[in-house]
């Protein structure tokens, strides 16, 4: 199963993550960076949860496993940083 980790910036050091299965909400909670959003999702427990669809805002970094979440939660911070610069002007 692959779900869907959404999060917004409310302000700086202030983050929302929604986890979504298609259009239905599973979840929320908040964060300190996206960094920490990406790493709290990845601890989830589903055993049959392969991974997720990562947006932050209204970018996408493609679909993840959550071992690759763990494992390069700040890699996958700065590419969303990046990428939100790149298509935000």
């Amino acid at each position: 199963m692959l779900l869907t980790l959404h999060i917004i910036k409310i302000e700086s050091g202030d983050y929302r993550a929604h986890v979504m299965e298609g259009t239905e909400h599973l979840g929320d909670y908040e964060a300190s960076s996206i960094r920490e959003a990406i790493l709290l999702a990845a601890e989830n427990p589903l055993p049959d949860l392969a991974g997720f669809h990562l947006w932050y805002e209204h970018v996408c970094a493609g679909s993840v496993s959550a071992g690759e979440m763990r494992a390069d939660a700040e890699a996958l911070a700065q590419q969303f940083v990046e990428r939100h610069a790149k298509f935000s002007q």
